[in-house]
């Protein structure tokens, strides 16, 4: 129902609704099964290539941005974001038994985009939840982006902007002593046909989110102030009925 719903609601509007589920199901599904695959030893390119290899056994017609089916930070690198390409820091290293794995996937389907994004947690050689990470820093961190989409969620109201959601979220970051990672500063972004349209979760952007009533993801990378750990999760929303429903 659902579902149905996401549809109908973008139905005559320059919104690719149907592919866009179809791409987030994919998303979810290698996040999915990245869980089950990932283990000790493993490089950056192999992660990869297993990425790329799933999604487009799954329907991926190809890579929304820069042309890249995901991207991938672990170990003394989850905080890490830039414009460039961050293969080269890879060079050399390898998943460790205790570590922390981010992996970000844009598979596209048509018109569609998919856009999802977990930091996973590897103890002892397994990918743990996070609830039972000894690692206090990682723990608290996944806490807080649990915390964060609540507080997402609630805070978007008819009059709401980009701008505004981009205050709350950063005042509440500043509160309990994280960063934003996110090179550009932002929280996350509208779902478009065209990368270059985007709208973006960010200072003065004074759009309302109810109003331009585009698919958005909300995605913060963050990490404790004199941390080491990038956390990131990121899901897919849209405003309907006054409120913001995650995209299942």
């Amino acid at each position: 129902m659902i579902r149905q719903e996401f549809i109908d609601h973008f139905a005559g509007k320059p919104v690719d609704a149907e592919h866009i589920l179809i791409a987030q199901d994919i998303a979810r599904s290698c996040l999915t099964h990245m869980n089950d695959f990932l283990r000790p030893g493993m490089d950056r390119e192999s992660i990869h290539k297993e990425c790329e290899r799933y999604m487009l056994e799954k329907g991926s017609e190809g890579w929304w941005i820069h042309n890249d089916p995901a991207l991938i930070l672990f170990g003394d690198l989850t905080a890490y974001s830039a414009h460039e390409d961050p293969s080269p820091l890879f060079e050399g290293k390898t998943i460790k038994e205790n570590d922390l794995i981010t992996i970000d996937v844009a598979p596209m389907v048509q018109n569609g985009w998919g856009d999802m994004a977990r930091s996973f947690v590897m103890e002892e050689g397994k990918i743990i939840p996070w609830q039972n990470c000894h690692n206090k820093e990682i723990r608290e961190g996944m806490e807080l982006e649990l915390k964060l989409h609540q507080l997402f969620i609630a805070s978007v109201n008819e009059e709401t902007t980009f701008s505004d959601l981009h205050e709350i979220i950063q005042r509440y970051l500043d509160k309990e002593k994280y960063f934003n990672c996110d090179y550009h500063g932002n929280f996350g972004h509208t779902i478009e046909n065209d990368e270059k349209d985007r709208v973006t979760i960010d200072k003065g952007v004074n759009i309302r989110i109810a109003e331009y009533d585009k698919p958005i993801t909300f995605e913060p990378h963050i990490c404790k102030i004199n941390g080491c750990s990038g956390i990131k999760c990121e899901n897919m929303y849209y405003f309907h009925k006054g409120k913001m429903e995650e995209v299942l």
